[in-house]
């Protein structure tokens, strides 16, 4: 209705016999200098008028809207796990996760491509005036080289998969790399694998995990006396999976076994074997990492690396929380490493004799 004017703090105040400020601390949340009693009269005046806090006008009291931008497309079941970690814990926090990603999620969604839309979206959520940021890895990368005026801001940052090789300016979240590889080569090494390739992906400059990813496991092959690992990784876009596998596979000798960086160009060896003639894991045993929504059901069953996105999620929201209200809110970034566990399936076995 023109003109409708909702219930106002003053009229809750009234009708709980309380002062405004008392109202306002209530409802806010700061109940430890009130009685039970009193906090219940107030609460149940504002449920009896309907009134609803203003963050409008909250927001300009605080200097806080009590949003996080969250820049992470629901690409894959990996990243849809992170978005829910970090909307769980933004939500028991009342505060409100604005996602936006760059692209329709059809294909990887690649920053470089349209870096105009990628700034206009990191702009949009600046503009908003959001009390912190959440990135996946692309985003990482524009902000470290275009938006470094955030840290006068003091607008906090974690970033999702992506630590900064120098000059460390926001938190990050990762899988812990080293570890997980390690486990993956150990595996392929006591089944007795010792011609052992490596498809990686596009290793493009915000895939410093898949670099990470890569190398730790050829030093730990050849730690592990598995020999030298022989790897692949994709073109600059991604596009070539099914080509490059093609290759490992046509190689004279064939490898015994291939840890693909990701689920995703693990289907193209299971793809490729399929065209060639060649049984998983009779003739070629294969390793992914993530244990992504379609891993069990491949056939065979992927044994790959699972991550733990939610809790990854979980923990790059609440770093964010820490860093606007928490101890940590002077202290220097920090990275948190994430285990992840191996599940052994179907696909992998010892070397064909």
């Amino acid at each position: 209705m023109p003109g409708f004017q909702g219930p106002r703090l003053k009229d809750v105040a009234e009708k709980a016999n309380v002062s405004l400020s008392a109202a306002s601390r209530i409802l806010r949340g700061e109940r430890q200098r009130f009685g039970a009693e009193t906090c219940d009269r107030v609460l149940d005046a504002a449920r009896q008028l309907g009134w609803r806090r203003n963050l409008l006008v909250n927001g300009m009291q605080t200097g806080r809207t009590r949003t996080i931008g969250v820049m992470i497309p629901p690409f894959d079941s990996f990243w849809v796990d992170v978005l829910a970690g970090i909307h769980i814990v933004l939500a028991s926090a009342d505060y409100l996760p604005i996602t936006v990603w760059v692209g329709d999620c059809q294909e990887m969604p690649h920053f470089e491509k349209d870096e105009d839309e990628g700034f206009k979206q990191i702009s949009r959520l600046l503009d908003r005036r959001v009390d912190g940021l959440i990135l996946w890895p692309s985003f990482a990368v524009a902000y470290y080289d275009h938006f470094r005026e955030l840290l006068e801001r003091k607008v906090p940052v974690a970033v999702i998969d992506h630590e900064y090789s120098e000059d460390q300016i926001a938190d990050s979240i990762e899988t812990d790399e080293a570890a997980s590889a390690r486990a993956v080569a150990e595996h392929l090494v006591n089944l007795g694998h010792r011609d052992i390739a490596c498809l990686s992906s596009r290793e493009a400059a915000w895939q410093a995990w898949a670099v990470r990813r890569r190398e730790c496991f050829e030093q730990a092959v050849e730690e592990l006396g598995g020999g030298k690992v022989r790897s692949w990784r994709l073109n600059a876009w991604g596009t070539d999976g099914l080509e490059i596998a093609r290759e490992i596979l046509s190689q004279n000798p064939r490898p015994t076994a291939v840890f693909a960086v990701t689920d995703h160009e693990a289907r193209y060896l299971y793809e490729t074997a399929i065209e060639m003639g060649l049984e998983i894991p009779q003739d070629i045993s294969v390793v992914g990492f993530a244990d992504l929504d379609f891993a069990a059901t491949m056939r065979p069953a992927l044994t790959t690396m699972r991550q733990r996105p939610r809790e990854i999620g979980r923990r790059a929201a609440q770093l964010i929380l820490d860093r606007l209200d928490g101890d940590m809110a002077e202290s220097p970034p920090t990275t948190i490493r994430v285990g992840a566990d191996l599940i052994v399936r179907k696909s992998t076995a010892r070397p064909p004799k």
